[in-house]
């Protein structure tokens, strides 16, 4: 299977995934509560990572208590002996990260709870978790994940619902509430997907860009950071993502004639516009996506739902459609990474 026909199974594994009562995920919110749980601290690399980035914001909202996310390798031994007992959740999408492992190796030797997160059953991670809450999204073989992604984000934030719910910090009402919010977004996204072609159209000549920059407001900051890594993978070029804040103090400088701007438009901003009319003065190469953005025979203009914690399922759809669309275009296929066995060579991940 391609990327696309991941991206086309997605909506249907999400909607599945609301309908589940899930005990695994009950078991590990009473492990929270029962063991004096102080903080969550989410870790994982790449794609996992940005999952977690991404999913903090909700379960900010739910958890009550602090959710961090960090990269494994600054998850030390002196770093987790402060802070009080956390719940560490490794994650890894195909489950043999070695680096998280060994996170959630010394989070558990410092008397941490842990709890593994991958795409897979009887994943390497699940040896040394306390509660194995895998992601019920199906096998995906192809290098550059896109299913799992959004199937990594709905796990977590299920698990922040639940966790709300043995708290009596959310009504049944309320729970409900937000499930029908998220099933709105998820009913939507075969839509996004066909506007997605917008990749193939006006969006193809950022198939020969070497100079490639995503930007998008904090609420998607995750979603951009995704978005590089995906069109790095896949284009093989260098490509980085920024919010937009960070974006203005300093990455303009290094925009030309030959620079490309992909930027995300989840809602009206004055400055986004302001930012367009500058750097149009110095690139032609400017590519928005939103709702309201101009028609203007480059921009993909489409009514998303624009949730307020649910876009993020969005507006990550049309960076994966320029991986799946454009990278045929440069004689890459966007499925197999550039060496199949570079991880099994570089020791960094182990086979389930």
């Amino acid at each position: 299977m391609q990327m696309e026909d991941y991206m086309n199974e997605a909506p249907q594994r999400l909607l599945a995934m609301l309908e589940q009562r899930r005990d695994d995920l009950a078991q590990a919110a009473r492990a929270v509560l029962n063991q004096d749980v102080t903080r969550i601290i989410l870790t994982g690399s790449g794609t996992s990572y940005h999952g977690a980035l991404t999913a903090r914001r909700f379960m900010q909202q739910w958890c009550h208590v602090p959710v961090e996310v960090s990269y494994p390798f600054l998850l030390d031994s002196a770093t987790l002996a402060q802070g009080g007992k956390a719940l560490l959740i490794g994650i890894s999408q195909g489950g043999g990260s070695l680096s998280t492992l060994e996170a959630m190796t010394r989070a558990r030797e410092a008397g941490h709870i842990t709890a593994s997160m991958a795409g897979v059953e009887n994943a390497t991670i699940d040896r040394v978790a306390d509660h194995v809450l895998t992601v019920p999204c199906g096998e995906e073989k192809a290098g550059a994940k896109t299913k799992g992604y959004l199937c990594t984000m709905l796990n977590l934030m299920q698990l922040a619902l639940t966790l709300a719910e043995q708290r009596s910090a959310i009504t049944l009402a309320q729970q409900e509430a937000v499930k029908a919010r998220m099933a709105n977004t998820f009913r939507h996204l075969p839509a996004v997907i066909d506007a997605a072609a917008w990749a193939q159209g006006p969006a193809r000549p950022l198939a020969e860009s070497q100079d490639l920059r995503l930007v998008a407001q904090p609420e998607l900051y995750g979603t951009v950071q995704e978005g590089a890594l995906k069109l790095l993978e896949t284009l093989r070029c260098p490509v980085s993502g920024y919010e937009f804040e960070e974006f203005i103090h300093g990455i303009y400088n290094a925009f030309n004639s030959g620079s490309a701007l992909i930027m995300l438009d989840n809602r009206p901003d004055e400055r986004s516009e302001n930012l367009v009319a500058i750097l149009s003065q110095w690139t032609t190469h400017i590519y928005r996506i939103g709702s309201q953005v101009e028609e203007n025979g480059k921009n993909m203009r489409f009514p998303f739902i624009n949730d307020k914690d649910f876009s993020v399922f969005e507006y990550i759809i049309p960076l994966q459609m320029l991986c799946a669309k454009l990278a045929p275009e440069k004689g890459i296929n966007p499925a197999i990474p550039k060496d199949p066995q570079f991880h099994q060579k570089m020791k960094s991940k182990q086979a389930a």
